[in-house]
């Protein structure tokens, strides 16, 4: 039986309309009060850790945290909320809440805890533009990435070939040495491996002994329907290799939607502006309007004032959640002529005759919204 998901204010112990620094303090102090460096061997305490992870990715994005507001823990399930597979995982997508700093480097380790595993490796990040067809229809983009990968002439040992890194006895291969200070024992980096838990002794000439070199490759992004600006997508297993046989990071994909020649964004409808000329606002016309999918006809009724907005039903965007399409809304403006030609004119000047006679103005007309509007400046 899956267990119910706990509230993500109540996992970080803050309001409802709580702040974005409150929001960042309470994950920090719940980060660091639960990791399991502090805690080894306490399930629950590295529970927590991954609970209070998983609340602080949805309520720190302005859109998620709208979206989970709403709809709760299902809005936010594929977008965000989550998916961690490990503590490196957690601190390799939100580093930059503890200042840059690497979090094992505050717990006086070097970010390797031997018990869990091999490290996996790095993380990426980069940013995709896409154009707003591409958001309604959702597709596939080749994003080009620069990344390291092991390196083919020591198969990412990081020593020249026919040799190998060497144990180190210093700290018995953990890359951490505990120091005793009275009643404290301090756990400090190993001074001489330098945390690596092994010393190279010939370092592989091609990348330096790191194990790794830099390598230029494809990789394919799926698109959503209905992505938005500022939505991080996360393409698993696409980051950097692990020199210690762990699992391959990942890659965070920033999306940021084009501008658009026609439409403005509004959530899930599309906003256009239009023209038509005083006869058509009088007597009624039949529009060509853009969509994204080419053009639809829209019918302009007699009498239209400037500034009507029609929309057309179902025009717009993908919900991201699937939950149907939103509309394209048309402001409509009327073009009033600055320079009317002769025969205008003349027609305007007849028009005036026939209208003025016999013709009250309204006091709820324009002109009474304008002199109450100053009237109250």
């Amino acid at each position: 039986m899956t267990q119910e998901k706990r509230d993500y204010y109540e996992v970080l112990g803050v309001a409802r309309d709580a702040g974005e620094d409150e929001i960042k303090r309470a994950y920090r102090r719940l980060a660091f009060k639960n990791h399991p460096d502090k805690n080894p061997g306490d399930a629950e305490a590295e529970t927590r850790f991954k609970e209070a992870a998983e609340a602080y990715e949805v309520l720190s994005d302005p859109e998620k945290r709208a979206r989970y507001d709403q709809f709760g823990h299902e809005a936010v399930g594929a977008a965000g909320g989550g998916g961690f597979r490990d503590v490196n995982d957690i601190f390799s997508a939100f580093q930059d809440i503890f200042g840059g700093q690497n979090i094992f480097d505050i717990f006086g380790g070097p970010g390797r805890t031997r018990t869990s595993g091999p490290d996996h490796g790095a993380s990426l990040q980069a940013t995709l533009e896409v154009t707003l067809e591409e958001v309604q229809t959702g597709t596939v983009r080749r994003l080009a990435v620069k990344r390291r990968e092991l390196c083919d002439a020591c198969g990412g040992t990081g020593a020249e070939k026919g040799t190998q890194p060497e144990f180190c006895g210093t700290c018995a291969g953990r890359g951490v040495v505990t120091q005793t200070q009275g009643f404290f024992a301090v756990r400090r980096t190993c001074p001489g491996c330098h945390g690596q838990g092994k010393i190279i002794r010939h370092p592989c000439s091609a990348c330096r002994g790191s194990g790794l070199v830099k390598k230029k490759v494809e990789i394919s992004i799926r698109i959503p329907p209905g992505v938005e600006s500022g939505t991080r997508l996360r393409a698993s297993g696409e980051g950097e290799p692990s020199v210690e046989g762990g699992a391959r990071g990942d890659l965070y994909c920033d999306i940021v939607v084009k501008e658009h020649e026609h439409f403005t964004r509004r959530g899930n409808d599309l906003l256009c502006e239009t023209s038509i000329t005083v006869p058509e606002a009088v007597l009624g016309t039949t529009l060509e309007v853009p969509t994204l999918d080419g053009k639809a006809s829209l019918k302009i009724p007699a009498g239209t004032q400037p500034g009507t907005v029609f929309r057309l039903r179902g025009q717009g965007l993908p919900d991201l959640r699937g939950y149907g399409r939103g509309d394209i809304l048309v402001r409509v403006d009327v073009d009033i002529p600055a320079r009317p030609s002769g025969r205008e004119e003349e027609l305007y000047r007849e028009l005036a005759r026939v209208t003025g006679k016999g013709r009250s103005r309204k006091p709820g007309g324009f002109f009474k919204k304008v002199r109450d509007y100053f009237d109250h400046e």
